[in-house]
């Protein structure tokens, strides 16, 4: 790479991982965390309290909120995203160079060289597994996954039209990390007999004693919430990764490259997208609806202690709305408005959908 200001520079690596596509997954991890706080993990009876005496009425536990937290899931998402795409790039470098509409890119092109991808690759994957340590052991043991996804992807396409469910898992995965690494979370221990713990995790801060906190360990890993947030994603991004790919149909046909619009021609593929997009609405619902209907923990119905207002139910919505349109953009013989319904359409429906979930959450709290 030629030198310059480091502006230039840093803009030319943002391009080089297409940093503002972090915006597709970036408000699903997001909503995954304000999920798993808005949730309660426990109720918690208090028999007996030092000069309090016995009898005081149960509470429900919440996880404490930390902006560490956040920070930590924060550099997860940037790290897996930049490894992703550099990895992509690099494993792809070859074919984009083929492909007219991919040869400008920086690898083919020569503003970046092979070594220096590498290294922005293992710098973000680094930055990844160092944020998974730095959150829980469940979390690290589990980091593997998504980075294991990652990293098959660019060969997927290379075997089979399966790469667009590939691509859309690990994006997908983004908010069941985030709320695993919520719910997952533990600190102090307690090991006081006056209390009266119903269900696996606890947060206690009574009467001026210090903040203590347990969370879920492995069994946040078997919630259903977070896993049909992570379906809905997939499917929407397998949808829209059809769309995109029907730019390169022929490309790929030419080249052996598996893609659905390849494999079934453009209006197949777009009756494909569809279902696909509808099986994800399907999923932003029933999300939405286990939020609100929530399992009972210790005997008791925890849904007037789910801290979500119920106006949560815009999120699902809009997502439809931005879906509907998105397939009212693009036909089988005029695909010049892809990229409109690629990136900006999709890009408005997923920061609309993380700024209601996040404004009903923080309403509801």
């Amino acid at each position: 790479m030629s030198a310059g200001s480091p502006l230039a520079v840093a803009k030319t690596y943002a391009s080089f991982v297409k940093l503002s596509h972090t915006v597709f997954a970036l408000p699903f991890a997001l909503a995954g965390m304000a999920a798993a706080y808005a949730v309660p993990t426990a109720f918690v009876y208090p028999r007996h309290v030092p000069g309090m005496g016995p009898g005081l009425e149960s509470f429900d536990q919440h996880m404490q909120f930390s902006w560490l937290l956040l920070a930590l899931v924060l550099g997860c998402m940037v790290g897996a995203r930049t490894f992703a795409m550099a990895l992509n790039r690099i494993i792809d470098r070859h074919i984009d160079a083929l492909n007219p509409r991919t040869a400008a890119r920086e690898l083919p092109a020569g503003r970046i060289s092979a070594g220096q991808a590498w290294t922005l690759a293992l710098a973000a994957a680094l930055l990844y597994f160092g944020a998974c340590f730095a959150i829980s052991p469940v979390v690290l043991w589990l980091s593997p996954i998504p980075i294991a996804l990652m990293a098959v992807y660019p060969y997927m396409k290379r075997v089979s039209v399966l790469c667009h469910l590939v691509l859309g898992a690990s994006l997908g995965l983004a908010p069941v990390g985030a709320w695993v690494a919520v719910r997952a979370m533990s600190s102090n221990s307690f090991s006081d007999g006056d209390l009266f713990f119903a269900g696996a995790g606890w947060r206690a801060d009574l009467f001026g004693m210090a903040p203590l906190s347990w969370g879920l360990g492995w069994d946040a890993v078997g919630e259903l919430a977070p896993w049909v947030l992570g379906a809905g994603v997939a499917l929407w991004v397998a949808g829209f990764d059809i769309i995109y790919a029907l730019q390169d149909d022929e490309f790929d046909r030419a080249n052996k490259l598996h893609s659905i619009p390849a494999a079934v021609g453009r209006k197949a593929a777009l009756w494909i997208s569809r279902v696909t997009h509808l099986g994800a609405a399907v999923c932003f619902f029933g999300f939405v609806w286990l939020l609100t209907h929530p399992a009972p923990v210790g005997g008791m119905d925890t849904r007037q202690y789910t801290e979500v207002a119920n106006w949560v139910w815009a999120a699902p919505c809009l997502m439809v709305v931005g879906l509907a349109y998105q397939h009212s953009l693009v036909k089988p013989g005029d695909l010049s408005r892809v990229n409109m319904a690629f990136f900006t359409v999709n890009g408005v429906i997923s920061v609309a959908f993380g700024v209601v979930f996040l404004a009903s959450w923080w309403r509801g709290w």
